[in-house]
């Protein structure tokens, strides 16, 4: 069950939006006896979305044994805190739209363990928006993450348990989304684990026509660990068509170099009327086993599914 309430008159002029969320599975082992709390997940948030002044507050809950049959979350057994604040002049400058500031802080712990897994700092240090459409953000992010159990980052990588503290800066620069060919590139340099990456990237869309566009999308990540350095490409390609205001049409395309998996994402979108909408979904996943995606690929399907999701919006 979901609950959406929007003001735009709060104090007489300020808005306002509250979100809640409850949701719940039936028990996948009746073998277990399990309450309600453990198969349900629930959150409520209140932002505040204004021009000069934004933020938000809230507060999200997943069970221990929550597990969606349609849908994919990260992780279940946590419960997390999260705030915003924001704030975003305009400046009496011809060729500049606003300039952004901002801090967001999320604390997460294990519900389970009542352990902090996660502690986030992020603050955007500066944001410009240009009259022109085009832009740039710098930020930095500092994590505290506890890992529980050990993993393999890459081929021979380990990441061990324990605590991490990291730091990390973002640059990220755009341009306006208006002209035939559009440009969205980033750039991070900062703490992985107990060792290093850079990050660099950059999505190049093309608008031919109206209503159609395609993007291709690039991330190169370089990791330097004591355990060992590797290398991370993601590769990307995606369509989208709109005929109409009513529908629209996207399809997804995303291979990474170092598990080797293939994935499909293709959604239609018909708005029956605002607020009522009915999407049409369907996922393909597949794993490659050759040397290589373009040197003969050989394709086995790992998963694939389709899903229909219709949303009702009640005015009043």
């Amino acid at each position: 069950a979901d609950l959406l309430f929007r003001t735009r008159n709060l104090a007489g002029r300020y808005n306002m939006d509250v979100e809640a969320t409850v949701v719940w599975n039936s028990n996948p082992d009746p073998a277990k006896n399990l309450e309600v709390k453990d198969l349900a997940a629930h959150g409520l948030k209140f932002t505040f979305p204004n021009d000069t002044w934004s933020g938000s507050i809230g507060y999200r809950k997943l069970g221990s044994d929550y597990r969606p049959a349609l849908g994919f979350i990260p992780r279940n057994d946590f419960r997390a805190f999260l705030q915003q604040i924001g704030w975003s002049p305009r400046p009496n400058i011809d060729w500049l739209r606003r300039v952004r500031f901002s801090a967001q802080f999320r604390h997460q712990k294990g519900v389970s363990t009542d352990i902090t897994d996660e502690r986030r700092w992020e603050f955007g240090l500066l944001g410009l928006d240009l009259e022109s459409g085009d832009g740039f953000d710098i930020n930095a992010t500092r994590k505290f993450e506890y890992l529980d159990r050990a993993f393999f980052v890459s081929d021979g990588v380990k990441i061990t348990p324990g605590e991490y503290t990291t730091l990390g800066y973002r640059l990220t620069v755009r341009t306006a989304g208006r002209r035939p060919v559009s440009i969205y590139g980033n750039a991070s340099l900062g703490d992985f684990w107990n060792g290093e990456r850079l990050n660099f990237g950059g999505r190049v869309t093309f608008r031919p026509n109206p209503g159609v566009s395609i993007s291709t999308n690039i991330q190169h990540n370089q990791v330097t660990l004591p355990q060992g350095d590797f290398v991370a490409d993601v590769y990307e390609i995606e369509g989208q068509w709109n005929p109409t205001p009513w529908v629209s049409a996207m399809t997804q395309v995303q291979f990474d170099d170092v598990s080797e998996l293939v994935g499909l994402f293709a959604r239609l979108r018909w708005i029956v009327k605002p607020g009522n909408d009915i999407y049409f979904v369907y996922t393909h996943n597949w794993q490659n086993l050759s040397a290589g995606i373009l040197d003969n690929p050989d394709l086995i399907t790992l998963s694939r599914g389709g899903a229909i999701k219709a949303n009702y919006t009640y005015r009043f």
